[in-house]
């Protein structure tokens, strides 16, 4: 499994928004293999994120907390410290949910998701 560590963290302010805020209290950790090369990333503890970020309105379908939490925060940090460009963290994003066991249909809409917000705010 490529995630090599468990999401441990506690809830935080949200500052009025209304949305899941939770801080990471240990690192995260993924690491997936491929073409005999590897990629690690390491989310710090003290990283903050409101996991997967979707509108309200959709929250009965796609809440921001599941199965995909890890692949969520995986997914922020990226984003929010450019590490990598946003394709490859929105392709990390999609195999993070897989190796996580998230329903097929469910990860085409949520990788989908990203793909377009990315195009759409020109971020790649």
């Amino acid at each position: 499994m490529p995630f090599l560590s468990q999401a441990h963290y506690e809830e935080v302010d949200d500052g009025g928004t209304g949305r899941p805020t939770v801080r990471l209290t240990h690192f995260l950790v993924y690491a997936l293999t491929t073409n005999g090369g590897e990629l690690k990333v390491k989310v710090p503890a003290g990283f903050v994120t409101d996991l997967a970020t979707t509108p309200r309105i959709l929250w009965p379908i796609f809440p921001p907390w599941g199965r995909w939490n890890r692949a969520a925060i995986l997914h922020d940090y990226l984003c929010v410290h450019r590490t990598c460009s946003r394709f490859l963290a929105d392709a990390l994003f999609r195999e993070a949910m897989k190796d996580l066991g998230v329903p097929l249909w469910r990860r085409v809409i949520m990788y989908y998701a990203v793909r377009i917000w990315a195009v759409a705010t020109l971020k790649g």
